[in-house]
């Protein structure tokens, strides 16, 4: 299988929310409870991780699209990494309504930051000027991930369903496939593959997106 145990617990992988918080629909992913904690049941994670990085390769291979959301702070850093290894878009500062159900809405923006660019090199003042660069850098922090964007993305991997649920709901509504990080006290009704894990430690979604994408970067 080739996904060691070992690395999934040195990170805390394994780690759940407290007990009054979970949710029953990850109850056969959940080993034990300790001091008031779930603990995930490590064998069951790493098998599941085997199957999605299969999955995640085939996507891959077959040149479909993945589209990349995770407006965590902390974890903007790593989305953006590997969506620009694997040349796929994201979503990593806010997700503005209508940015799946809503298609067009995007490209609009985008070729508005493009004309704004022009602008700061023609004939205005200094003060317009600096109006234009203000706007521009707002509409590239929102949807410069979608840059290369052409069609609807054929999955959307997500790393928490309640911070993003709004792109959770569009995905669903337009028949986009989901692939979500959950945590014990998550609802995964209507996600199609999940990754249940500790999914507010870092280093926990650090370790298990390197071994996802392992055979592809």
């Amino acid at each position: 299988m080739n996904i060691k145990i070992f690395h999934l617990l040195s990170k805390f992988v394994y780690l759940g929310d407290i007990r009054k918080n979970r949710n029953n629909f990850l109850r056969n992913f959940i080993s034990f409870n300790y001091n008031n904690f779930d603990f995930f049941n490590i064998r069951k994670i790493s098998i599941n991780l085997f199957l999605i990085k299969k999955f995640l390769f085939n996507i891959i291979i077959n040149n479909k699209k993945i589209l990349f959301v995770s407006t965590k702070n902390f974890l903007r850093e790593v989305i953006y990494k590997y969506s620009r290894v694997l040349k796929q878009n994201y979503v990593c500062n806010k997700w503005v309504a209508g940015m799946l159900t809503n298609f067009n809405n995007y490209k609009i923006m985008l070729n508005k930051s493009l004309l704004l660019k022009k602008k700061k090199h023609m004939n205005y003042t200094k003060k317009e000027k600096n109006l234009f660069l203000k706007e521009e850098k707002k509409i590239e922090i929102l949807y410069g991930g979608l840059r290369s964007m052409n069609s609807k993305p054929d999955l959307i991997i997500l790393t928490d369903i309640k911070k993003d649920k709004i792109a959770v709901n569009e995905a669903k509504r337009v028949g986009i496939k989901i692939m979500a990080f959950v945590d014990s006290n998550d609802c995964p009704k209507g996600i199609d593959y999940l990754i249940p894990c500790n999914n507010i430690s870092i280093e926990s979604i650090k370790i298990i997106l390197k071994v996802i994408f392992s055979q592809i970067c």
